[in-house]
């Protein structure tokens, strides 16, 4: 049973470069978020299940779906158009394009070569340019620049994926430079008196002052799922906000970026179901529990692996399932996101609140992290149900596959929808050690480098 979703329902395989006139624009993911605030602000909760066919995420009107579905399509939310799945003719064709997109986000060169970095004629002369040196940007780059310049060496030095010396110590300057450099007040003073004059300013930065979204980069990203979540959307918007000629980057390579994520996590899970699909089920579910129970161990493993299992179930249910069964999986699926909508809507009020009565950064930590998780769900949960219909209705597969392929996925599910953390308690558990951990690693080596540096400082004034 085909079926629509609070990110589409059906689908084609390959990007059209010329989108039929009429088409429905694609919703950011704030859009998708406000989208559905608005559905549930005008329509009746009693009314939710007539939702799942007239809100104005899900699209396709009725007759649509009736013809669309009668010719073997399917609605496909990410590029907003009926298409037919053909996975193997999808992948040799991502498998051609560069792993990383660069062809879009241009990002290689800057990994490659930070220190290539040259500042327009007309930059402002400054004491140092230390800090611009380690970030690989030119003295006059703008935010969105510094943004991206971070993430990308951060992410390759971070100590999740690189344990060496080198790597520590080049994360903590990546961090000291990002620190500065993304405070206004800060960058002033070091452009214009160096790193001697940063001294006692330094200190005053915490690790409030990290931008929003890098901290969800972090805190979401792991590499550890990528192969099941991808690249999340936040981040996505990270690197283009970065890129030199972000102004120019259109709807449709957006749409593209996200189509290619869809066939490389269908392509990846096709192959981690294989083993059920050929035969061996118990050993399909030991490899699946066993790598779910490495997952579960890193930040926000539990939580991003019980989400990817609960969307792999109820989709999967859509496809497998009684009418009846297939509508209930429909309607959970879509109150995950709806649920998810409201709490963050919540989370930024209470934000608000709090900056309103006067709390710091840091009273407001709590719903911060709630704005950027429910974010993630929904991101996750309109991703997940793409990539699930896309192996499930792959047409270059029989049907008998595609029927063991859905009662695989339905296992996959249940297996990870359940899976918790091991001794788990409270402070582990806790959202600020989650928060400090994600970021900071590099913050907290700064703040510890400054603080000694400052008491050998004094140290040297007394003696």
């Amino acid at each position: 049973m085909a079926s629509t979703s609070a990110s589409g329902d059906p689908a084609e395989p390959l990007i059209d470069p010329h989108p039929e006139e009429g088409e429905q624009r694609p919703l950011t993911l704030c859009g998708r978020i406000f989208s559905c605030l608005f559905c549930l602000a005008c329509i009746p909760v009693a009314a939710s299940v007539a939702c799942l066919g007239l809100c104005c995420c899900l699209g396709a009107s009725a007759a649509d779906n009736a013809v669309n579905k009668a010719r073997g399509k399917r609605w496909d939310g990410t590029q907003n158009k009926w298409v037919v799945d053909r996975l193997e003719e999808e992948a040799a064709e991502i498998e051609k394009l560069p792993k990383d997109d660069d062809d879009i986000l241009k990002v290689s060169k800057e990994e490659e070569d930070p220190a290539a970095a040259v500042a327009s004629d007309g930059a402002p002369a400054v004491k140092d340019t230390e800090y611009y040196d380690v970030l690989g940007v030119p003295t006059d780059a703008p935010e969105s620049k510094i943004k991206k310049a971070y993430y990308i060496q951060a992410r390759k030095w971070h100590p999740d994926k690189n344990q060496s010396e080198e790597a520590k110590v080049k994360f903590q300057a990546i961090g000291e430079a990002y620190q500065v450099l993304s405070d206004e007040k800060l960058r002033t003073v070091y452009n214009r008196e160096g790193k001697d004059g940063l001294s006692g300013d330094k200190t005053e930065v915490a690790v409030d002052q990290v931008d929003p979204s890098l901290i969800f980069t972090f805190l979401f990203g792991n590499d550890s799922f990528d192969d099941i979540i991808g690249r999340l959307q936040l981040v996505t918007q990270t690197l283009v906000g970065g890129s030199p000629d972000a102004e120019n980057f259109t709807r449709q390579q957006m749409v593209e970026l996200e189509r290619r994520r869809v066939v490389r996590l269908a392509v990846a899970l096709r192959n981690r179901i294989q083993r059920f699909v050929d035969g061996d089920v118990d050993g399909a579910k030991a490899q699946w529990t066993a790598k779910g129970e490495e997952l579960v161990e890193v930040r926000y493993g539990e939580q991003i692996l019980n989400t990817v299992g609960t969307m792999y179930k109820l989709v999967s249910k859509e496809v497998i399932g009684s009418w009846s069964e297939g509508m209930d999986a429909k309607v959970k699926a879509a109150g995950m996101q709806m649920d998810a909508a409201k709490n963050a809507a919540n989370a930024a009020q209470t934000t608000q609140n709090t900056a309103k009565d006067g709390g710091s950064d840091e009273d407001a930590l709590p719903a911060m992290i709630e704005i950027m998780w429910n974010m993630t769900v929904i991101d996750i949960a309109s991703s997940i149900r793409e990539v699930v219909m896309k192996v499930l209705k792959d047409q270059s597969v029989s049907s008998d596959i595609r029927k063991k392929r859905a009662n695989a996925v339905h296992e996959l599910g249940i297996i990870w929808e359940g899976q918790k953390k091991s001794g788990t308690d409270g402070m582990q558990q806790s959202v600020r050690n989650m928060y400090m951990s994600a970021t900071a690693a590099a913050m907290e080596a700064t703040l510890d480098k400054v603080k000694k540096e400052e008491e050998q400082h004094a140290a040297k004034a007394t003696s």
